[in-house]
């Protein structure tokens, strides 16, 4: 079909779809990775949640390990408690069992897999906080100027953030620097066992030329994806965020790349020419209410307070409570905190509190002493403290969520569930 009616066709299904094209809450770009060509853009400089296409960075800073020969395909990796721990999706494997450096990387890449994110950066740098501190150096030497890392697996966290320019600027990397592993990201399926787990990029069932790259969900973020297609030997790649489905990003992705086929080749910007917005500047959008329908704020529970800790204010409601804790973390002190972020409810009428807790006291009294010079709130919490509001506020009720665990299509996840109680009923 030529490419024309192609994109004709394309732009038909989405606008004919539940969802249109101004359905997409989240920024996008269009762009030759050979080149650092920018087709089209919107956004691109906006920080966003990056849920598991964090997973690029993680594979980036893998294949530089196995490039320099400090780890290796066949090399057996262990998982530990910490890894096991991880929530969906994961593959499960019990805590003392090892896989292998390949089979992670197809677990990390093809399934999405949590866990095995974990395993990759505990044996890559020894913990997790190392190895994030590698993925923020890496993304410094990249020029990403707008990410800051957390974890290896992109649950998520306020300090956790990118934008689809530095995205960009990765899976150019990506394909430029380690061409060797390309496969892992156009792969079918992981065999695990007997079963056959799909590649969570169904934009690759899904657009005859499409050849990766990587998924991402969370609540927060929406539904995202870096995409990858190559037409007659050119290759272009598209990064979507904050589409209401996996469908949908899907949809999104496939008519930026047809699009893309059918311009000609010309000088255009480049990625790094896009401006990021300076961190901090503005808090990312939260997906929440429209992807996961519920509650966008989550309460800490007393059993999870602990250590000494840091009050960024008390406000009247936990959503107001909960952008001024994004905005406080997104600072550069904020961003090297390495406690837990969070909502406490304060007894009686004390409204809600934007906090840290899990720190010890140096950093707590340094954090707040920081906040302070910038004319920001900040008051310390002691141990003691967390232990009177845990004894006088009840936990919150279990939020619960009827949508698709981390890197799925939810309309697949609702279709087996519905297979299910069929079953039961018969």
């Amino acid at each position: 079909m030529p490419v024309l009616c192609r994109f004709i066709v394309a732009l038909a299904m989405l606008l004919g779809a539940t969802h249109s094209i101004a359905a997409a809450a989240g920024p996008s770009l269009l762009f030759d990775p050979a080149t650092g060509e920018v087709l089209s853009q919107d956004r691109a400089g906006e920080p966003w949640y990056p849920a598991s296409i964090t997973k690029l960075m993680t594979a980036y800073v893998v294949f530089g390990k196995l490039h320099a020969g400090t780890m290796k395909l066949e090399q057996k990796l262990p998982v530990s408690e910490l890894a096991h721990a991880q929530p969906p999706s994961k593959i499960g494997i019990p805590v003392s069992g090892t896989v292998s450096t390949d089979f992670a990387l197809q677990a990390l890449l093809v399934y999405s897999a949590n866990d095995i994110a974990y395993v990759l950066a505990e044996a890559a740098s020894g913990s997790v906080q190392n190895f994030a501190d590698e993925m923020n150096a890496q993304a410094r030497k990249l020029g990403m100027t707008g990410s800051h890392f957390v974890n290896p697996n992109g649950l998520f966290d306020p300090r956790h953030i990118t934008t689809a320019r530095d995205m960009g600027l990765l899976v150019a990397a990506l394909l430029k620097d380690y061409p060797e592993h390309q496969h892992y990201f156009s792969q079918d399926f992981l065999a695990v066992g007997k079963r056959k787990l799909s590649n969570r990029n169904s934009l690759l069932r899904q657009m005859p030329e499409a050849d990766g790259m990587k998924t991402g969900f969370v609540c927060n973020s929406g539904f995202n994806l870096a995409a990858t297609a190559t037409q007659e030997g050119r290759k272009l790649a598209a990064i979507i965020f904050g589409a209401n489905s996996g469908k949908h990003r899907a949809d999104l992705a496939e008519m930026l790349l047809v699009d893309g086929f059918s311009r000609p080749a010309a000088p255009r910007p480049k990625i790094a020419d896009i401006a990021n917005m300076k961190t901090g500047a503005i808090v990312p959008a939260d997906m929440t209410k429209t992807v996961c329908k519920q509650k966008p704020i989550a309460i800490a529970r007393s059993k999870d307070l602990g250590g000494w800790g840091v009050s960024f204010g008390n406000y009247e409601s936990s959503a107001t409570a909960d952008m001024a804790l994004r905005g406080r973390l997104l600072s550069p002190d904020g961003m090297q905190l390495p406690g837990t972020p969070g909502i406490i409810r304060m007894p009686g009428k004390g409204g809600y509190a934007a906090a840290m807790w899990n720190l010890d006291q140096q950093k707590s009294l340094a954090a707040c002493a920081s906040y302070r010079a910038a004319n920001a709130p900040c008051e310390v919490i002691t141990p003691d403290t967390f232990a009177q509001i845990a004894a006088l506020v009840p936990d919150p009720p279990p939020v619960t969520s009827s949508t698709a665990a981390q890197g799925s299509d939810v309309s697949k996840l609702k279709k087996k569930s519905t297979r299910k109680k069929k079953k039961k009923k018969n």
